[in-house]
């Protein structure tokens, strides 16, 4: 293989990543972002629910402490 071919060929592959990159940066511009408001230091509304251990756990129950929540949806 001569060096023009090598030359062409990495040239080709650079422009190739370059708008794979470009495409994926773009997509990511794109997607918006989820507009999730903070309630830090208002009071969180009562709830209960189950712990791990199936019993029931109320958040009353931490009344006059700091809690920090957070809630995640699980994909299993």
């Amino acid at each position: 293989m001569n060096w023009s071919n090598i030359l062409k060929r990495t040239v080709v592959a650079l422009l190739l990543g370059a708008v794979a990159f470009a495409a994926v940066v773009f997509v990511m511009i794109q997607v918006p972002k989820p507009q999730i408001a903070s309630n830090t230091g208002k009071p969180a509304p009562a709830f209960t629910l189950k712990d791990q251990d199936g019993k029931d756990f109320a958040l009353a129950s931490l009344h006059g402490e700091h809690v920090l929540i957070i809630f995640y949806r699980g994909y299993w």
